[in-house]
């Protein structure tokens, strides 16, 4: 692929809505992957004091960053809602955290969501 190309493809990936949209967490963590800033999960520290995530409350953290409610969520995961909200809970707790807003800006501090750029 020439660098043209890559430029291309990345301006029509950045082009693309992320607000109310399921797919905004794969779309960031392609994007800090093709921009180089996306740590590879070997190089991620271990978790200092705070008690590990689940798998899946890790898959609940990755939709965090996105619009999508708890239901929506739900939804996309095919799980219930009530268990969206039990790995929400978790989530908090283990990153001694009280919101979502918070939870997302410590994950990504502990490297377990891609870094965050303005938008």
């Amino acid at each position: 692929m020439t660098s043209a190309q890559r430029i291309k493809r990345l301006n029509v990936l950045e082009a693309l809505p992320r607000h109310e949209t399921a797919h905004a967490a794969l779309l960031a963590d392609i994007l800090d992957v093709l921009h180089g800033s996306s740590p590879a999960a070997e190089d991620q520290p271990p978790l200092r004091d705070v008690e590990e995530l689940s798998p899946g409350e890790l898959r609940v953290l990755r939709y965090l960053p996105t619009n999508l409610s708890r239901p929506e969520i739900a939804g996309e995961l095919s799980v219930s809602v009530n268990t969206v909200s039990t790995h929400v809970r978790s989530i908090y707790a283990k990153l001694q955290v009280r919101d979502r807003s918070s939870a997302v800006q410590r994950a990504r501090e502990l490297r377990l969501l891609a870094a965050g750029r303005a938008r």
